[in-house]
């Protein structure tokens, strides 16, 4: 058991995680980060790698056999598995079909998240006083405001401003190009509904940023960035606290159980996943940034917080790669070798019940991401393709808001 009482213990290294780190250590608290996952360095990154490099030109069937529900996501490949939890190892009981898609690494899935940042906008924390429906959020946009600059600052966020209401501009970097296809669908939109179309908002430099290099479009973000370019935790709030001399890093610590003393959190029980040997680590303060499922889990584990009947009920979830496509016959195909391709898709932002109440019975509204691309094999036609998908938060006393979301890889440029 470790002797030593921590000011703080920072359960997860990824987006949250590495920001209470950064956070508490900059304010002069020692702060133990537990992480189950093994450290990461520039080294393992594949983004540059070629399908030759692999033994298996980069879909190994071991993928999908230690990892048949990891492997199901466009993340998890040859070159980065490891990164993500097998499945063989950590099962859990699906009563109903459900990807749980875990990665225990430093930064967690801040190593290969979509990188999507918008900020929420008045009409998203005031649903209930717009249509009637569920409870306000209890903080109000002013109020984030400060909290949504300091971040795009730091992080470095490329962007449109649009000027709408909806959509509440933020600090950015010059907005990443659009294909010739989508800036044609940006204006008929315009021109025909009135309606905005923007490149999309994304956690990845268009120029150089804290020490971090602008992105050089080479494609497969999720298998590392030697760059920099995209935000990750290890190489920048993590990377800060390191810097401090107050944080310790406790990596391949698979966090157990929350132990209380006199009904206040007092240790925290983790298994070293090496030696399999348990350990305990003591704080005043615990801040659990492990996901939401993992989060949830832990604090199930430890018997606390679940006195309202809330605790594990009432998540948040997306659905994934709903939507639709199409072509258009307006641009030509040429022939073309390969990258640069942009890590990033258009964006079309809420338009639905923006000043009504409702529209037949339909409240709230959604919003579409996808992009517009030169197909390999379309013989002079362009793709298009909009992804989005539906899904319903219901939070406590039956908060509620519709949000579309989505997420494509790829691309050619024209």
């Amino acid at each position: 058991m470790q002797t030593d009482v921590f000011d703080a213990v920072v359960v997860g290294s990824g987006a949250t995680g590495g920001w209470a780190a950064k956070r508490l250590t900059e304010a002069g608290l020692r702060v133990a980060m537990v992480e189950a996952g093994a450290k990461v360095s520039a080294k393992e990154f594949t983004e540059h790698n070629r399908p030759a490099d692999y033994p298996f030109l980069g879909m190994s069937p071991k993928v999908m056999e230690d990892r048949p529900i990891q492997g199901q996501c466009y993340a998890c490949r040859e070159g980065n598995h490891k990164w993500f939890v097998s499945d063989k190892e950590n099962p859990y009981v699906q009563d109903k079909p459900f990807n749980w898609i875990r990665m225990r690494v430093l930064g967690g899935r801040s190593l290969s998240w979509g990188r999507q940042s918008y900020r929420m906008s008045p009409l998203d924390l005031t649903g209930k006083s717009h249509d009637g429906y569920g409870d306000d959020w209890p903080v109000t946009y002013e109020e984030l405001v400060p909290y949504y600059e300091l971040v795009e600052k730091y992080v470095g966020i490329s962007g449109t401003a649009e000027g709408l209401s909806n959509l509440p501009d933020g600090i950015f970097q010059p907005g990443m190009e659009m294909t010739c296809g989508e800036t044609i669908l940006k204006d008929a939109v315009k021109k025909n509904f009135g309606r905005t179309v923007t490149i999309g908002r994304t956690a990845i430099l268009t120029k150089p940023h804290n020490g971090r290099q602008a992105c050089h479009y080479c494609g497969p973000c999720e298998q590392g960035c030697s760059t920099f370019s995209y935000f990750s935790s290890p190489f920048t709030t993590v990377a800060d606290a390191q810097k401090t001399g107050r944080l310790t890093l406790l990596t391949d610590a698979v966090a157990a159980k929350v132990l209380t003393k006199n009904g206040k959190a007092d240790r925290l029980m983790y298994i070293d996943r090496e030696s399999r040997q348990v350990r305990e680590v003591r704080a005043k303060v615990f801040v659990l940034c492990a996901s939401t499922l993992e989060s949830t889990r832990l604090l199930m584990n430890s018997g606390i917080c679940g006195d309202n009947d809330a605790l594990g009920r009432n998540l948040m979830d997306h659905i994934y790669q709903g939507g639709a496509s199409g072509t258009m016959p307006q641009i030509e195909a040429k022939p073309w070798a390969g990258p640069p391709r942009r890590p990033n898709g258009i964006y079309i932002p809420r338009f639905r019940n923006i000043k009504e109440r409702e529209t037949k019975g339909f409240i709230r509204g959604y919003r579409g991401l996808g992009r517009i691309i030169k197909t390999r094999c379309g013989r002079g036609n362009g793709g298009l393709v909009l992804t989005y998908g539906g899904s319903v938060w219901r939070g406590r006393r039956t908060r509620c808001r519709l949000i579309r979301t989505g997420w494509m890889r790829g691309g050619y440029r024209c």
